[in-house]
Formats: structure tokens, C-alpha cells, sequence
């Protein structure tokens, strides 16, 4: 017997493009019991029955709360529920940032500590120029006035 037609429907089934009466027919020949060796690993896929059962309502949750005895309560989320998750995201986010900043400070110093040690050192050296200078430009001005003073006294 050909099964040519089987495998056509079985491929556009793969493709999604089968109707509900072509998924039937693949359904009934798969129930058979003599199914050709080469199709029987497709048997399990199409052996289910479909559930004939009509699917849930509207109605569902307020049926269920009558058969155990609640009446429905209609809930009342708040404006701070509602934004919760985006406090909450934004605090996530802060902390990141937070933990990037000071995890990234401390690399900061000891990315060149001999360039450090240089910088420092000729900030030194420049802070005790100047100060040498004003030291100096002090102790002039100091012998400068105290010589017309004393010039001033032998006067």
C-alpha cells in the first residue's frame, strides 16, 4: 500500500500548515494497528485522544469559589505595589554602580605606584622651592628693615 499521501500530511503537519480534518485522518490512521515500520515512530504523537471537555470560562474562578463556599473578592493592588518592581530595580542598579565605583578606585592608585612615587617626590621638591624662596625673600626683607632701623637709631 502507498503511503505517499501520509507522508505529505505528516510534512505539512511539521510546517504547522495542516487543517483539523487533515490532523484527524493523520490521527485515525495512526490508531490503526498495522502501521507501516518506517511511520510507526510517529504512533505515539497521534495515539492521544483530544480532550472533548469545553475549555474554562469566564465564569471558572467565581464556579470554583461558589462549590467551596467563598464569594469572589475583587482585590485592590496599590500605587506603591505597582511600582515596587521598579524600586526595586533601580536599587539594584545603585548598588552596581556603587560597587563599580569602589571597586574601581582602589586599581586607580596602583595603576603606576613608581609614577606615584616620582609625582610625589617632585611635588616635594617644588613645595620646598618655594618655601625656600619665601624663606629667603623673608630674611631680606628682615635685613633690610632691620639695617634702617639700625641706620635710623645711629642717626
Amino acid at each position: 500500500m502507498d503511503y505517499k499521501y501520509i507522508e505529505q500530511l505528516l510534512e505539512r503537519y511539521w510546517e504547522g500548515e495542516t487543517t483539523l480534518q487533515e490532523e484527524s485522518i493523520l490521527r485515525t490512521f495512526f490508531s490503526q494497528p498495522d502501521i507501516p515500520e518506517n511511520l510507526r515512530k510517529f504512533q505515539p504523537l497521534f495515539a492521544c485522544e483530544l480532550q472533548k471537555e469545553d475549555p474554562l470560562g469566564d465564569d471558572f474562578d467565581a464556579r470554583i469559589l461558589e462549590q467551596i463556599g467563598e464569594a469572589p473578592v475583587a482585590k485592590t493592588v496599590s500605587l506603591k505595589d505597582r511600582l515596587m518592581p521598579l524600586f526595586k530595580a533601580a536599587a539594584i542598579v545603585a548598588i552596581i554602580l556603587t560597587l563599580g565605583n569602589a571597586a574601581q578606585a582602589p586599581w586607580d592608585i596602583w595603576e603606576d605606584p613608581r609614577g606615584a612615587y616620582v609625582k610625589a617626590q617632585e611635588e616635594l621638591a617644588d613645595t620646598v622651592n618655594v618655601l625656600t624662596t619665601i624663606q629667603a625673600e623673608n630674611v631680606s626683607d628682615t635685613i633690610q628693615s632691620l639695617t634702617k632701623e639700625k641706620s635710623t637709631y645711629l642717626e
